[in-house]
């Protein structure tokens, strides 16, 4: 990504956090950034178009960017889900309080759910073919199950958190994702370290 549709992006997005999608303005958008509306739009055709690109930016390809290896492993790739999650908290928090991130995703979502949703099938096949991969003969609803268990107890607790305007700690959603995971693997006779 060139520096100025990064600069424009970031632009943006603190202001759509700070005033929603409807309140952030391509003019106060430029007001942030030192390029002209021509470079504006040469990057993106349309204030839309630049709303894809903080969605893709900050919520989507950390979570599916081929660039970026994933571990395979189901203790390692929930680690990662996790420190992801956190991340994009983190990131958030930057500009403005943590609570944001939700207020800005149910406030888009009509006009991002099938990018958002893209992205969440993606990390659940990703975690549901290495969660079956480490027990033969796994049921593959099973697996599902878990890995849609793992993404609920992820985002569960850390809305939980940012309800009390904090960022989650990413230590204790490692440790609870293992305590899930313990237990999962437990019932089939497999020790956590067996999945890591």
């Amino acid at each position: 990504m060139s520096d100025a549709r990064a600069s424009i992006v970031d632009a943006a997005f603190r202001l759509f956090l700070e005033n929603g999608y409807d309140g952030a303005s391509l003019a106060r958008i430029l007001a942030e950034v030192p390029y002209s509306k021509g470079a504006l739009y040469h990057h993106f055709e349309s204030k839309e178009a630049l709303l894809e690109a903080v969605i893709e930016r900050f919520f989507t390809d950390p979570l599916t960017d081929p660039q970026q290896p994933r571990p395979t492993t189901p203790v390692a790739l929930t680690h990662r889900l996790v420190d992801d999650y956190v991340d994009s908290i983190e990131s958030i928090a930057q500009f403005a309080p943590p609570l944001s991130y939700y207020a800005f995703l149910i406030a888009v979502a009509p006009r991002v759910q099938p990018a958002l949703e893209a992205a969440a099938d993606h990390i659940e096949a990703e975690l549901t073919a290495s969660l079956a991969s480490v027990v033969p003969g796994e049921n593959p609803a099973a697996a599902r199950t878990l890995a849609g268990d793992v993404m609920a107890l992820v985002e569960g607790s850390g809305l939980l958190t940012v309800l009390q305007h904090r960022v989650p700690d990413r230590a204790q959603l490692h440790a609870r994702v293992d305590r899930l995971l313990r237990a999962h693997f437990a019932a089939r006779g497999l020790a956590v370290e067996v999945i890591s």
